[in-house]
């Protein structure tokens, strides 16, 4: 009997190609989540609580570690590592990005409530432990028995739309600021590496500025604990009237030096 043939998508040489650039890109997004989780943990306190501890950039950063210590800004690395590298990938332009940035999203809103509960969770001397022990494992357990496992998607709208707005921000605009703006108008050489620098953190602002709205909303959905749990467009009537417009950009600068290496 003769052997069937290989379809030509199946052959070696593109199928490696393939996976060793998602194996890079998921590996390089870990190191950047990693490396910028610090930042993340600043953005969730700024969006959740505000105020005198936590209601600007640096003056979050030395409550956080005068009261908690240097272990406090590594909260919530485990589960980002878990997601964000498969969560991220490669798409094009607009649409495409749109599409996959929620999908991803959604698949992997577990995770992400895990990293925005660990984030939240203030562990100062003399404050009571918390009830998930501030592990991962803890997190899902107190979400499981809270509200079973579609517990775990609360917020996947608000997760879905800011994931979405990020990932077409991020894609689209890179490409029209690298090539519309600094090759053609402004006269920078393509390959040169200050040309992709200028264009990451050009396009950072505009993804920092689209996805931050959403973000807060997240935020506050995934650390209800009230039953019936509220849903996004009652946590985003109130951050309006508590806040007004500028209360959905809390956290802006720390999500700003956080999206950078990621662009």
């Amino acid at each position: 009997a003769v052997a069937p043939a290989v379809p030509k998508f199946a052959q070696g040489p593109m199928v490696w190609d393939v996976v060793i650039r998602c194996a890079c890109g998921g590996f390089g997004c870990g190191i950047a989540g990693f490396l910028t989780n610090p930042f993340d943990v600043v953005k969730i306190r700024n969006q959740q609580y505000g105020g005198a501890q936590f209601g600007s950039f640096l003056g979050s950063f030395k409550h956080i570690y005068l009261s908690e210590g240097a272990g406090a800004f590594l909260k919530g690395a485990k589960g980002l590592l878990s997601g964000m590298g498969l969560r991220e990938g490669p798409a094009q332009k607009w649409a495409s990005s749109f599409l996959s940035g929620a999908v991803g999203a959604a698949i992997f809103n577990p995770i992400d409530l895990v990293k925005v509960r660990l984030q939240t969770c203030l562990s100062a001397p003399g404050l009571p432990l918390p009830p998930h022990g501030s592990t991962v494992l803890g997190v899902l357990g107190e979400v499981y028995r809270s509200g079973g496992v579609l517990a775990l998607w609360a917020g996947t709208s608000a997760t879905v739309v800011r994931a979405a707005l990020l990932t077409s921000a991020q894609l689209g605009t890179y490409d029209v600021i690298q090539n519309d703006l600094l090759v053609h108008r402004l006269g920078f050489q393509k390959s040169a590496h200050s040309t992709h620098l200028t264009a990451c953190l050009v396009a950072s602002v505009v993804t920092a500025t689209a996805s931050n709205p959403p973000d807060v909303v997240k935020t506050r959905v995934m650390n209800c604990t009230a039953t019936p749990r509220r849903g996004p467009m009652c946590h985003a009537r109130e951050v309006l009237r508590t806040g007004g417009l500028s209360g959905f950009f809390k956290g802006w600068t720390a999500s700003y030096c956080r999206l950078g290496p990621h662009t």
